[in-house]
C-alpha cells in the first residue's frame, strides 16, 4: 500500500490527525521509522508518473524513470485487488472518505447519520485557518476519527474491518481510476521492452465489472456502490464526470453524463462538485459544492479520453480562469467563484501548470 500521509517528524504537532491515530500502521510499512497513516489514496501516481516521463525529451532519461518507477506501481496496483476486494467482489472497497479524497461530499452522508463517535477526545487544527463554514462539520470528524480508530484495532486487515464498519463503498472515481492507471502501467511497460502487468483478459473483466456495478439506467449515470448497505448512493455530484478521466466509460456514455451534468449545473462554475439542483448543494462548504481544480483536471483528462476535445478546451479556459481571477487557492465558490481554503495552494498551483503546458 501507499499511504495517503506520510509525516515529517519535525511538524507531527502542526498536523492533525497526527500518527498517534494510526499507531499500528508503522508495522506494515518496510522503512523502519517512518510515519504514515493507515489508507492509501486514489491511484492517480501511475497517471502521474507517465505523464512526468511524456514531459522527458530524453528517452534514456524517460525510460529510466518507468523503469525505476514500475515495480512499486504494479505492486501498489495489484494491492489494492489482492487487500480490498471483499469476497465474490470484483473491485477495489474504499474504507475511509479520506481514501476516496472527497472527504465531506454528500456521497458519504450515510456515514455521517450513523452517528459515529472516537473514544478519546480531540481539537481540530483545520478550522484554526479556514473559517468553519468552509470545512466539514464536527459530525463528520467524529466519523473520520471513529474510522480511523476501527481501522487501526482491526490491524487494518481488510475482512475483520468489513464485518465491522458502516463505511465500505465502490467509490466510481477510484475504480475508473485503477482502470486508467492499470492501463497506464502497461503502457510503460511495453515502452522500457517489459511484458504487460495486467492482462487483456484482467482489464476486459475489470470494466465489465465497473459497468455492471456502476452505472445507472434510472439515474442516466454512474453512482458509487454501497459495499456495506447493498444499495447504490443516489447523490448528485461531479464523480461520474471526473471517472471520466480512467477511460473506462463508453464515449457514448462519455456525452450523455457530461450534457446531464452540465444542466444540473446551470448557474454555477464548472466543475462544481455537487450541482446547485441538489439539496445539499452548499457552494463555499469543501467537497459540498465548491470546484477543486484537480477534479476539473480529471475531468478535462476524461473529457479528451471520450473525443470531446472542444469541451475539454472550454473546460481548460474555464479554469484558468477561475484562478487568474480567485488565486490559487485550495477550492473556489461554485457561485461566485471566489478563492476558499487555502491560500497559495501547490496543487493548484501544479495543475494550472499542468493545463498550461
Amino acid at each position: 500500500m501507499l499511504p495517503h500521509l506520510r509525516y515529517d517528524p519535525r511538524f507531527v504537532a502542526d498536523y492533525f490527525p497526527g500518527p498517534d491515530w494510526w499507531p499500528r500502521a508503522p508495522r506494515h510499512i518496510e522503512n523502519a521509522g517512518v510515519l504514515t497513516s493507515g489508507i492509501s489514496n486514489p491511484p492517480v501516481l501511475p497517471i502521474a508518473v507517465r505523464l512526468v516521463g511524456e514531459r522527458q525529451a530524453d528517452l534514456g532519461r524517460r525510460h529510466d524513470l518507468w523503469r525505476r518507477c514500475l515495480p512499486g506501481l504494479t505492486a501498489w496496483l495489484r494491492w489494492f485487488l489482492d487487500s480490498r476486494r471483499p469476497p465474490g467482489g470484483q473491485l477495489p472497497v474504499v474504507v475511509h472518505p479520506w481514501e476516496a479524497g472527497w472527504d465531506n461530499s454528500p456521497r458519504w452522508d450515510r456515514l455521517s447519520h450513523a452517528g459515529l463517535k472516537p473514544s478519546r477526545p480531540y481539537e481540530r487544527l483545520d478550522t484554526r485557518h479556514v473559517a468553519a463554514g468552509e470545512r466539514p462539520a464536527g459530525k463528520d470528524y467524529d466519523s473520520y476519527l471513529a474510522l480511523a480508530e476501527l481501522l487501526d484495532g482491526t490491524d487494518y486487515d481488510a475482512a475483520q474491518y468489513l464485518e465491522r464498519t458502516p463505511f465500505a463503498v465502490n467509490d466510481v472515481v477510484v475504480d475508473a481510476l485503477w482502470y486508467g492507471a492499470a492501463r497506464d502501467v502497461n503502457f510503460m511497460a511495453l515502452l522500457v521492452g517489459q511484458g504487460p502487468a495486467f492482462s487483456d483478459q484482467e482489464l476486459s473483466s475489470y470494466a465489465d465489472a465497473f459497468e455492471a456495478v456502476h452505472w445507472s439506467s434510472e439515474k442516466g449515470t454512474y453512482l458509487d456502490w454501497d459495499v456495506a448497505a447493498g444499495s447504490p448512493i443516489a447523490v448528485e455530484s461531479a464523480a461520474a464526470v471526473a471517472a471520466l478521466a480512467g477511460g473506462v466509460i463508453p464515449a457514448e456514455r462519455a456525452a450523455t453524463i457530461w450534457r446531464r451534468f452540465v444542466d444540473q449545473a446551470v448557474g454555477a462554475r464548472l466543475v462544481c462538485t455537487v450541482p446547485p439542483s441538489a439539496l445539499e448543494f452548499e457552494p463555499a462548504r469543501y467537497w459540498r459544492g465548491p470546484v477543486w481544480l484537480n477534479v476539473n483536471w480529471l475531468v478535462i483528462r476524461g473529457l479528451e479520453h471520450a473525443g470531446m476535445n472542444s469541451e475539454a478546451a472550454d473546460l481548460r479556459a474555464q479554469s484558468l480562469e477561475l484562478v487568474a481571477d480567485g488565486g490559487f487557492h485550495e477550492y473556489f465558490d461554485a457561485i461566485i467563484g471566489e478563492g476558499r481554503g487555502i491560500a497559495g495552494f501547490t496543487w493548484t498551483a501544479a495543475v494550472v501548470l499542468d493545463l498550461l503546458g
